[in-house]
């Protein structure tokens, strides 16, 4: 049992397991139940107890893998608890004194516009007719691109 233990090895306490089963040593299986605690699955030992009719005798380990599992749950809901808590409070919140917002950010500069397409003209017509002389007094001009009405 002891070796097993030390081994770290779940295969071989789990064989361990069945043979004290096999030799009808309830007492031995209990035992070792604690001795391996950490290596057992308890898939593996429910299955066994409830097939050998000795739930008895796991109910113990059962009862401390309940515990264990109960209080990692709770460990987990206080960290998700405290974590959405954290996240409420690190909203960023705007700078204001007074009544007024201070910005902490310079201005950004205005990056030039590229020019207008020719929308399907080709371009020596475009620029002609970028080059037209301006409208007559009381007409607007005309696009480039528009339609002449």
């Amino acid at each position: 049992m002891l070796f097993a233990a030390e081994s770290k090895d779940a295969e071989l306490a789990e064989t361990l397991l069945q043979w004290f089963l096999q030799e009808d040593r309830k007492e031995c299986f209990a035992a070792c139940l604690f001795a391996s605690y950490d290596l057992l699955h308890p898939d593996v030992v429910l299955e066994l107890a409830w097939r050998h009719n000795i739930m008895d005798f796991a109910m113990p380990y059962f009862i401390q893998v309940m515990r264990e599992y109960l209080t990692k749950v709770d460990k987990l809901e206080e960290a998700e608890s405290q974590r959405k808590t954290e996240d409420d409070v690190k909203e960023p919140q705007p700078m204001v004194f007074g009544q007024q917002l201070m910005l902490t950010a310079a201005a950004s500069p205005v990056a030039a516009q590229p020019p207008y397409p020719t929308y399907g003209y080709p371009p020596a017509a475009a620029a002609a007719a970028a080059a037209a002389p301006p409208a007559a007094a009381g007409y607007p001009a005309q696009p480039a691109y528009g339609f002449n009405m």
